[in-house]
């Protein structure tokens, strides 16, 4: 996943390409990149010549886990602790949003005097939706990787030295909420979705065309409502909370919905879900034919779900806005 995230951030035209122990590598002098994907496979590290002389640029890429840029990443070489690269000094993105380069000059010069006889090198870091990470590269063959460049390049590199990336346009910055999303449904939680319902497989040819609605509640809280059956014009879901506070954990959604002839009943799947982040607003509109059905609608507040109204047509009138129903609670 990583490689292939990694094969566009540059259009090399007459590039020279090569790959070694793990290793691919590109030059189109002046610039020579090199990138080695992590043991999970979630994130690369990346190597990058941008200038003239023995520097060499360092960087994580992480597009199956996206680091969250406002909290500090902790550096380790063979499990010594180099130390903590904070936001904005010690690192920033660069190109892409999943793609950081080390601006910590003595965190750069560290990581590169180690690398012609370390075996391994270490980012721990939070990603965007408060999940921890251990990226670990085994770093063999950079050596073999540094020799090339300086054969494409023209040059010979006495001692290789750490420097901060230079030339690289900075990374847009869509928000937490835009990564969250672009991150998708995490392993963890699918898995989970997967034992514990009867719903179709998300990949289903049934539901692979209906994407999840992800949602930021607060820091700690976000969620993830997975399609689960499609029918008649309808998709529900069921929804979840992943917390990654001090409790953390993964709480399946139960809410009240309104049923004519049975009253008030429980529910753990909801039909044609919206979220709006701004006001924490959840919206779920069943159409039970053309202008009737139920819509319910509740807001986040704090660790759960409050309705703030649900309103029901049984006698259906065609074009009636779902909004205008007659609403079952409150009374007016």
């Amino acid at each position: 996943m990583a490689l292939a995230a990694l094969a566009g951030l540059t259009t090399m035209a007459t590039a020279a390409e090569t790959s070694t122990k793990g290793w691919a590598a590109k030059c189109d002098a002046p610039i020579c990149r090199a990138s080695k994907p992590s043991a999970s496979g979630l994130q690369a590290l990346l190597i990058g010549r941008f200038e003239t002389g023995d520097g060499i640029a360092v960087g994580l890429a992480a597009p199956g886990a996206v680091v969250d840029r406002d909290r500090p990443m902790t550096l380790r070489i063979d499990g010594r602790r180099i130390g903590d690269l904070v936001p904005r000094s010690g690192y920033l993105p660069y190109e892409r949003v999943e793609t950081f380069w080390i601006t910590d000059t003595g965190a750069a010069r560290a990581l590169v005097d180690a690398l012609p006889t370390a075996r391994t090198v270490r980012f721990e870091y939070i990603d965007v939706t408060g999940a921890p990470h251990d990226a670990d590269i085994d770093v063999a063959g950079f050596s073999e990787i540094l020799a090339w460049s300086d054969r494409e390049l023209g040059r010979t590199t006495a001692k290789p030295t750490g420097v901060v990336p230079r030339g690289l346009e900075p990374a847009p910055n869509p928000g937490r909420a835009a990564l969250v999303v672009r991150m998708g449904v995490p392993p963890r939680l699918l898995a989970k979705h997967v034992a514990a319902s009867d719903c179709e497989a998300p990949n289903s040819p049934l539901l692979r065309a209906f994407k999840p609605v992800i949602g930021v509640l607060s820091s700690t809280a976000i969620l993830y409502s997975i399609p689960c059956t499609a029918s008649q014009g309808n998709v529900s879901f069921r929804l979840w909370v992943v917390e990654s506070g001090e409790i953390g954990g993964i709480t399946a959604q139960y809410f009240a919905l309104f049923d004519p002839t049975y009253g008030w009943r429980g529910s753990d799947l909801l039909h044609n879900v919206a979220y709006d982040e701004a006001n924490a607003r959840l919206v779920a509109t069943l159409r039970a034919g053309a202008g009737c059905g139920g819509r319910g609608v509740w807001r986040w507040k704090s660790w759960a779900f409050a309705m703030e109204e649900y309103r029901m047509a049984a006698d259906c009138v065609e074009g009636a806005d779902p909004a205008a129903w007659p609403k079952v609670w409150p009374k007016d």
